[in-house]
């Protein structure tokens, strides 16, 4: 009888391999809130098969040196300090930051990894926190408590915030304030009523460009795809950039052309209806163009379209905003605006360890960066054509 054969995990070459990648993780090589490389990557890298690169994760993610979610690659943690700085007395003082989604989305990982960057670890630590709730008025009040209990609290020096709230929570705001607590705003700006500082892009100015890009590949017909959150500046200001662009180019506006997607309902966010799909298509004269109000809306969008028979970009350009491709193998499918996530983060970081220094009567400061246009496949080789003649054929069947 055959002895057994060690398990993978158990073998030197697994145990060589996850000795390697634990040492590119303390050294900083992957950085913290980041993703590993893939399987594959990593494979070729280290002339190894995937199998024991996913054992070597294994006891990687069992040290503690990463979390792992379905679907994703897993996510770089801080190691820990060495025990020499864990006995000195800590006179830190404390830093909140306010993320959404979630620490594990990759624009709020890049906003950690500059927001890090940035922070002076032998003065602050950084507490993060995100919303949760299966509906939006949920993920509202749980921010709403996180605000209140900072306020109430008074154990952090200042926040970062990604906030939500729009109206609805500025009173918590307000006691923020009160209570003497700098806040500096990330992506989205202070709801109106309430001066703050604020790091993020020009959304007009860049929605607008990617507005233009369109028309300039000959689309006359082209629809803005919004979504439930008509409250946040960023949602504002990428509707505000389409206007824009088609007046310059002096192409009529029309209401019919302006959807939003129920994908993201309110009442129920994991509802993916999508009738506003079949209401553009039906129109007389449907787009064959459209600019979603970012890359989650697009991939479902490209998604309905190609369940209904159409090619994208055959048929129908789609463009987005956040540049979500960004690490994916290959060249990026989506065309899009990459929005400089880690130098928001690091921005930010800089205004509220100003704020703190400066204190409550230096002038609020509005940072306002340039994203850059990432064309893709998905605005190439469209027919002008192609959306009427399906729609034609439809009605006579």
């Amino acid at each position: 009888m055959n002895a057994p054969q060690p398990k993978p995990q158990t073998s030197p070459t697994v145990r060589h391999v996850a000795q390697q990648i634990e040492e590119r993780i303390r050294t900083g090589l992957y950085p913290s809130a980041r993703r590993l490389p893939s399987e594959r990557s990593l494979a070729d890298e280290f002339g190894v098969s995937r199998v024991i690169v996913r054992a070597a994760v294994d006891e990687i993610a069992d040290r503690g040196l990463i979390t792992r979610s379905a679907n994703c690659r897993p996510l770089v943690l801080a190691p820990e300090a060495p025990a020499a700085t864990l006995e000195k007395p800590s006179v830190r003082r404390n830093l909140a930051l306010w993320i959404w989604p979630h620490p594990s989305d990759l624009a709020a990982a890049m906003i950690i990894r500059g927001v890090r960057q940035t922070l002076h670890e032998d003065d602050f630590r950084l507490f993060l926190e995100s919303a949760h709730g299966d509906i939006w008025e949920e993920i509202l009040r749980s921010e709403d408590r996180f605000l209140r209990r900072l306020a109430y609290e008074r154990d952090v020096e200042g926040v970062l915030l990604w906030y939500l709230g729009g109206p609805i929570n500025l009173p918590a705001l307000e006691g923020l304030r009160e209570a003497g607590i700098p806040m500096v705003f990330l992506d989205r700006r202070p709801p109106d009523g309430l001066d703050a500082d604020f790091v993020g892009v020009d959304n007009v100015r860049a929605a607008e460009a990617l507005t233009r890009h369109l028309i300039s590949l000959g689309h006359r017909r082209i629809a803005h795809v919004t979504n439930y959150d008509t409250r946040a500046s960023t949602v504002t200001e990428r509707g505000e950039g389409y206007r824009r662009a088609l007046a310059k180019a002096r192409m009529p506006f029309s209401e019919e052309l302006i959807v939003r997607d129920p994908g993201s309902s309110e009442e129920d966010p994991s509802d993916l209806r999508d009738d506003f799909v079949d209401a553009l298509l039906a129109l007389p004269d449907p787009p064959t163009a459209f600019f979603a109000v970012n890359d989650v809306v697009a991939e479902r969008l490209i998604k309905s379209l190609r369940a209904r028979g159409l090619d994208v970009p055959g048929d129908a350009a789609v463009a987005g905003f956040d540049g979500n491709e960004r690490t994916t193998e290959g060249s990026p499918f989506l065309t899009t605006m990459l929005q400089p996530f880690e130098r928001i983060g690091a921005q930010a970081m800089e205004l509220l360890l100003e704020r703190i220094a400066a204190g409550p009567s230096a002038p609020f400061k509005h940072v306002i960066l340039e994203p850059a246009l990432s064309v893709g496949r998905s605005t190439r080789g469209f027919d002008t054509a192609a959306i009427s003649r399906k729609s034609s054929r439809k009605e006579m069947h």
